[in-house]
């Protein structure tokens, strides 16, 4: 997988289980060509027969956040209970609903209503989706295949882009609700339980022969993978919250992974995604808005192959504070387009490149590292016995700053002016540059009990 030597059935199932990575990073876009659409006054185009208000604008934006906080606390108990895989196969299921409820939906409370649920399975994705690949993948590989997770969100991510301007409201979501659907059915087939949770349960055989299919390894090593495993487990007791909270290595773990994701949530990417349609259309660039956002979409998938090629070679430290930094000069150079734009003192004319550059290149600078590395990293911090818990906290604070960022996003600009508000968020990327030198561990071709010693 990418030049990276990865057995065929450890490939086939990470590339199954990224498609619920797909289904959930839709939801992130979707309301960019969903917009237009729903300020439209015409009614063979606008399913409610009536304009949005900027108030049902924000709320349905917004409330995707408020599903996924309540998607991401219970999942990582549940699939503590019942499985990692049955846990991500009831992941999907809200995502179908959803889609199926948009298609058919014609009042703005059936909007809401499907948002929340497409937002918990969001939300629950996000906390399990790092943990299952970090579970089955081995040590050597973990990283660059924990970060493929970014392709397929970002494949998400462009799929509103690509079809939401050209498709009317029913046929985008009845195209939409095939992905998780195609996710259900594969994975129930192809993709195995977690080693890890097998051996937590005592299944030790099933566990060995999960290795062996995983791997193409010989029963030996399948064994003495087991038996290392055991010994992990044995030695712990399931954790919670406050088991983290008194233990200063994992304190230590909750407050890198938690400072990441906000400065991730900081950095603007949920308000930049969600209304990329009305930026540009703001920006007045001679590009129409729906062809751009497009472009941006394309990007943003392309450019997402490139960090598990360098994050396989150089680790994870130095791409991220290389990321932030890019992110940071991106949104400064934004900033100032909308600045004099803004004073209305001089032509836009001659700079008119600069929202759909400056757009591409936070996109690729992003993509470097800052969207998967936050995640990979909440995930191989904390031992088996907190994981459940610290990734669903981690993935819950996400989607709560997500909200906020979101609901307010509209509000922040009317108090700073888009220039302000593009400049906030590039002081954020750039006291991320500095965090990620100062505190962010390296994990990359670790096993879980050397980071643990790191710490």
């Amino acid at each position: 997988m990418l030049g990276i030597n990865v057995p065929f059935k450890t490939f086939l199932t990470v590339l199954v289980v990224d498609l619920l990575a797909t289904s959930g990073d839709i939801s992130a876009t979707w309301t960019s060509p969903i917009y237009p659409k729903l300020y439209s006054n015409d009614t063979s185009i606008n399913p409610l027969g009536r304009p949005i208000t900027p108030d049902e604008d924000s709320w349905l934006g917004s409330l995707l956040n408020i599903g996924a906080v309540m998607g991401a606390l219970p999942m990582g108990f549940l699939a503590g209970k019942i499985g990692r895989k049955f846990t991500l196969l009831i992941i999907a299921v809200p995502h179908i609903i959803a889609y199926l409820l948009f298609a058919f939906a014609n009042n703005i409370n059936e909007f809401y209503i499907g948002r929340v649920i497409n937002g918990f399975s969001e939300g629950a994705g996000y906390a399990i989706l790092p943990m299952y690949i970090a579970e089955i993948t081995e040590d050597s590989n973990r990283a660059a295949l924990s970060t493929s997770l970014n392709i397929f969100w970002t494949l998400g991510n462009f799929i509103p882009y690509a079809l939401g301007p050209y498709l009317s409201i029913r046929t985008f979501n009845l195209i939409l609700a095939c992905i998780p659907s195609t996710f259900f059915v594969c994975f129930f087939f192809i993709a195995p339980e977690t080693p890890h949770y097998l051996v937590q349960i005592g299944e030790y055989s099933k566990a060995e022969l999960v290795i062996m299919n995983l791997r193409h390894c010989e029963k030996k090593e399948a064994e003495k993978e087991v038996g290392h495993l055991r010994e992990i487990i044995n030695e712990q007791q399931d954790g919670n919250l406050l088991d983290i909270i008194k233990n200063r290595k994992l304190l230590k773990a909750l407050i890198i992974s938690l400072t990441l994701i906000i400065l991730q949530q900081l950095s603007g990417i949920s308000p930049v995604t969600f209304y990329l349609e009305p930026i540009f259309q703001a920006s007045g660039s001679s590009l129409s808005a729906s062809i751009s956002s497009t472009i941006c979409g394309a990007c943003m998938f392309t450019f997402s192959f490139i960090a598990p090629l360098i994050i396989h070679r150089t680790g994870k430290k130095w791409p991220l504070a290389i990321s932030c930094l890019g992110d940071c000069l991106s949104l400064a150079a934004l900033g100032a387009f909308f600045y004099v734009k803004e004073e209305g003192k001089m032509s836009i004319d001659s700079i008119s490149w600069v929202p759909i550059t400056g757009l591409i290149s936070y996109i690729f600078f992003f993509n470097l590292a800052f969207a998967p590395v936050p995640w990979t990293i909440s995930s191989e911090l904390f031992p088996n016995k907190v994981k459940s818990v610290s990734s669903s906290s981690v993935a819950a604070v996400n989607w709560l700053l997500s909200f906020f960022n979101t609901k307010f996003f509209n509000s922040l600009t009317k108090t700073l002016g888009t220039a302000g508000t593009f400049w906030f968020y590039s002081g954020f990327c750039l006291f991320a540059v500095v965090f990620d030198i100062i505190w962010v561990p390296e994990t990359t071709g670790k096993t879980f009990s050397e980071i643990q010693a790191m710490l």
